[in-house]
Order: C-alpha cells, then structure tokens, then sequence
C-alpha cells in the first residue's frame, strides 16, 4: 500500500488478504458457465455456428490456463505472508527491550 511519503508498505495481512482475493476471482472465473451450446441452427450458418464453437472452445482452455495461473499466484502470495510474518516476528523478538 502507498503509504503518506509515497513509499510502499506491504504487511502480511496485506498478502494474505491479497492471497484470499486471488482464490476468490480464480473460483469465480472457473466457475463460470460455457453459455453457449450448440445453437448452428438458430444461427442458420454451419461456418458462423463452426467460428462460436471453436471460439467457445479456446476460451475454456484459456479459461483453465488463467485459473492455473491465479491459483498459482495465490498460493505464492499466501506464503509469502507466512514467510514475511516469520522473519517480522524474528526480528521484533532479537530486538532488546531493555
């Protein structure tokens, strides 16, 4: 986050939040429905009906291929808050209070 001198300050809780959000669009995007079935004959076109299901097609494995990714980025941004909060905590306790 932007802090008031323009410098960028991230907590752990700032990635795990960030790391919950990831999984959230990633369980939308891949929970979204193929809305279109096979309707060539309402198009009343073999090719036009042909280009929607080969487009329909490509976007699900995209589809598949961005999930992966989010999930992927997530995950890694979940243990980095973990990592991040560790060595916070190390350093806060090898500091003397006396």
């Amino acid at each position: 986050m932007l802090d008031a001198v323009g410098s960028y300050r991230v907590t752990p809780s700032d990635l795990a939040g960030l790391a919950t959000a990831m999984s959230r669009i990633g369980a939308e995007l891949d929970g979204t429905a193929d809305l279109v079935h096979d309707c060539t004959p309402a198009l009343g076109s073999d090719l036009v009906g042909s280009a929607l299901h080969h487009f329909v097609t490509g976007w699900r494995d995209g589809r598949k291929q961005i999930c992966a990714e989010i999930s992927a980025l997530s995950e890694m941004l979940s243990q980095a808050s973990t990592t991040y909060g560790a060595t916070d905590s190390e350093l806060a306790a090898a500091i003397p209070t006396s």
